[in-house]
């Protein structure tokens, strides 16, 4: 489960701490730290993946490490001063190595390096439960030739940046808005990794949760706690941990509550717009599935166990008529081997009987039968032994070794078959009864809401019985929202067109802004390219040698010209666009960033609502107007019906002319 935790300190000698040895403990690298001349080097079993990132103006070296923190212990000259300022943040496990890596680079850089900081970045893995990254950060503006003067502006960021146990930072608008950043960026990258998970900065009491959070333990708590040493930051998170047990054990009783009282609403609600048989059908259900009321959501669930209850039978089934087969194919092969014995028995009769004929005349052909003979008792041995074989394939799955034991297990599988084929029966027919009864449940429940809706719609008054269930649900969303004067035919219409009137005049504004922002895009860019022409044609003026080399080459008179062509061309086509100055544009640029980043959301989010409404009304309007139509046309076949069977009868009463 992905948790919040962003801490920040200020790393500093008044402390008794250092830069480098800070460093050195957080990457896991042998730094040598030049102001006390020692080496820094803190070994760990899982090594850190390491980073520093840098403003693009920042010198090369400064992704050094070692000379990085040197450099910072070197400008910093007073025994109490501020070296680094550090965040500690814990990283979502939802995300792999690559995921969290990208989030933290992202937010570092986009918060931090940007504003002038560099940052040296750890992420630490030594337990996969609690990977986490810390951010150590410089204090000083740069320039080329290293550190300058500190930044104040940025202290406003961390100011009283230490973490309270209650999940939020006191008295620091700027750091409620680093905690509020992190949670965004660690949100949207746990949506792209398509995870359910998200994470806040808000404190419990802030977000109305009645539980206690945890406090962070530290890695010193924690190692303890992992020793089996109970610290005081452990025994409170177990004091919490056993307060909050009781707090989910009253909330969810207090949800049983409400919607035990929900569904009583529901039912009170059911029976008002129920008729007598649709009330039995639907307390039948209840009393089947053990509630004392029943709603769609719980009939759906009853309806997807019977499905798997009825699906459990089919295998079982299919298994006995396989076993069934195997015991019968057995069978079979018993039945053959004992009357191959009995003909082999026959064959081995006749050929005695040829050994003892004594006749010399027949000798010749005694042979040749006996020979026949002895040739199908080989034939039938050979049967024989196939069939024997075949039985003792069996033998394991079947669980015999005798043939008078395979004819017990048999019977015994035949009984057994017949019991377990029977209550199989007996619980399909006990699901059929249910799925009938849940089924007329099904029906007089959204009968009874058909006739609820329609009660609130006076076009409905007489068409209501043709509503569909679910033309219903779209009625009732709107009945929801609207208010009581809306629900005429008429007023949705009305309604309806003025939500599009304003959709349009939305949409209309929002077009202007992007042909604004397009407009001021386009000079922008005319601004920059006459500014790089004029540029290079005030090089060339400014240049003797450019001037004489004009005087003498025929292309650098042209190259020239054409830029002076280019720079007219320039001023006119700015002319025309309304160009009124720099001043005038950087106005202009940032009047639009403000719209950017105040009107066009709003216009968004108008738009949104608007289309929402449009497409709501559109489905209530669409109901309600198709439903009066089926009420229409089935009137129209019942005149019809009725017009036919009154021809018919007066054609009948009519009779035959017999006077002719």
């Amino acid at each position: 489960m992905a948790i919040y935790h962003l801490s920040m300190q200020i790393i500093s000698r008044s402390k008794g701490q250092s830069a480098v040895a800070a460093a050195a403990y957080r990457s896991g690298e042998k730094l040598h730290d030049e102001r006390t001349d020692e080496q820094k080097f803190y070994a760990r079993h899982v090594q850190p993946e390491t980073m520093i990132l840098t403003p693009s103006n920042a010198p090369e070296w400064m992704k050094d490490r070692n000379r990085l923190w040197n450099e910072v212990e070197k400008v910093e000259k007073r025994k109490d001063s501020q070296l680094a300022r550090e965040l500690n943040i814990a990283l979502p496990i939802e995300l792999n190595h690559d995921q969290q890596k990208e989030l933290i680079q992202s937010f570092v850089q986009n918060e931090f390096v940007q504003k002038g900081m560099v940052a040296d970045i750890a992420i630490h893995r030594d337990d996969s439960n609690n990977p986490h990254a810390h951010i150590m950060l410089t204090m000083r503006n740069l320039s080329e030739d290293g550190f300058g003067k500190k930044n104040r502006d940025w202290n406003a960021d961390f100011a009283n940046a230490k973490e309270n146990n209650r999940g939020y930072v006191k008295n620091s608008e700027g750091c409620l808005s680093i905690r509020e950043q992190w949670a965004n960026y660690a949100n949207k990258a746990l949506e792209q990794a398509q995870s359910n998970e998200r994470i806040t900065h808000l404190s419990h009491e802030k977000r109305g949760l009645e539980t206690l959070p945890m406090v962070h333990l530290g890695h010193v708590a924690h190692d303890m706690e992992k020793k089996g040493k109970k610290t005081d930051r452990g025994q409170i998170n177990r004091d919490r941990q056993d307060y909050n047990k009781a707090v989910i054990d009253l909330q969810a009783y207090r949800r049983q509550k409400e919607e035990h009282l929900k569904k009583m609403k529901e039912k009170e609600k059911q029976f008002s717009f129920s008729t007598d048989i649709e009330k039995t059908y639907i307390q039948k259900a209840a009393s089947l599935v053990g509630q004392k009321v029943i709603t769609l959501e719980d009939i759906t669930a009853r309806h997807e166990e019977l499905r798997k209850m009825n699906d459990r039978h089919d295998p079982i089934e299919r298994h006995f008529h396989v076993q069934q087969q195997q015991f019968l194919n057995v069978s079979n092969y018993y039945d053959r081997v004992s009357d191959l014995k009995r003909e082999i028995q026959q064959n081995e009769e006749k050929v005695e009987e040829l050994k003892k004929s004594l006749n010399p005349f027949k000798l010749k052909e005694n042979n040749m039968m006996k020979r026949r003979h002895l040739d199908k008792i080989s034939d039938l041995e050979s049967n024989k032994e196939s069939y024997e074989s075949s039985i003792q394939k069996h033998k394991e799955s079947l669980r015999f070794s005798t043939k008078e034991e395979f004819y017990e297990r048999y019977q015994e599988f035949s009984q057994k078959k017949e019991n377990r084929l029977n209550q199989i029966k007996y619980e399909k027919k006990q699901i059929q009864v249910e799925t009938r009864v849940l089924l007329q449940a099904e029906e007089a429940i959204k009968q009874a809401k058909i006739r609820e809706i329609s009660s609130y719609y006076p076009d409905l008054k007489t068409a209501g019985k043709y509503l569909t269930y679910s033309s219903a649900l779209k009625l009732e969303q709107y009945h929801d929202t609207a208010q009581q004067n809306q629900f005429k035919l008429s007023n949705i219409k009305q309604s309806l067109d003025a939500n599009q009137k304003k959709l349009d005049e939305f949409k209309k504004h929002q077009k202007m802004v992007r042909v604004e922002k397009e407009h001021i895009s386009t000079m922008s860019k005319e601004v920059e390219k006459l500014s790089s022409v004029e540029k290079s044609l005030d090089e060339l003026d400014r240049s003797p040698g450019e001037k004489a080399k004009r005087l003498v080459s025929k292309k650098a008179r042209q190259d020239y010209e054409e830029l002076q062509s280019e720079a007219k061309y320039g001023r006119g086509n700015l002319k025309e666009l309304g160009y009124k100055g720099l001043q005038d544009l950087q106005q202009q640029q940032s009047r639009m960033n403000t719209i950017e980043k105040t009107v066009i959301p709003w216009l968004e989010k108008e738009i949104k609502t608007h289309e929402s409404n449009i497409n709501a009304l559109n489905n209530v309007f669409n109901a309600i107007q198709q439903t009066i139509r089926s009420e229409e046309i089935t009137q129209q076949r019942q005149q019809l019906g009725r017009m036919s069977s009154t021809t018919i009868n007066r054609a009948k009463n009519k009779g035959p002319d017999l006077s002719r």
